[in-house]
């Protein structure tokens, strides 16, 4: 299972990219700037994260790890934003913007707070790969 382990984040970002382009070119959905942001710190993670899966090159964690923090504290922000800043008008685009479930209980979910969701999984399985990896070397 440890050989496979990197392409779990792998998968993680590919979907995500795969729903972003999507909502913004099948359905039109004009991302604001933060979201941008975002994406800019998910897409050059399926080209970097697939190649280290494929060769199984752990150390990619410590210079990829920055990159997905700076994508969840600027998540981090532009849920914050909007949950305080929603009725002024600020980033309108993104309070609009909503995944409804197909369940019957009403329940929407934001795009940043997908967002945000995706960086703090994509966090937590790369830094457990990493110290699972570097603690399995030390033994």
């Amino acid at each position: 299972m440890k050989k496979y382990e990197l392409f779990v984040p792998w998968i993680v970002v590919c979907i995500a990219m795969v729903f972003s382009l999507f909502f913004s070119q099948v359905k039109n959905e004009e991302p604001c700037t933060l979201c941008w942001y975002q994406r800019m710190s998910i897409f050059p993670l399926v080209i970097i994260l697939g190649i280290a899966a494929f060769r199984n090159a752990y150390r990619i964690i410590l210079y990829v790890l920055p990159i997905t923090l700076i994508g969840l504290l600027i998540a981090t922000f532009h849920v914050t934003m909007i949950a305080f800043f929603a009725q002024k008008g600020i980033c309108p685009a993104c309070t609009l913007k909503t995944l409804n479930s197909g369940i019957s209980a009403p329940i929407s979910i934001t795009f940043p707070a997908l967002s945000l969701g995706t960086f703090l999984v994509l966090n937590g399985l790369l830094i457990g790969i990493y110290y699972r990896h570097h603690n399995a070397k030390k033994l």
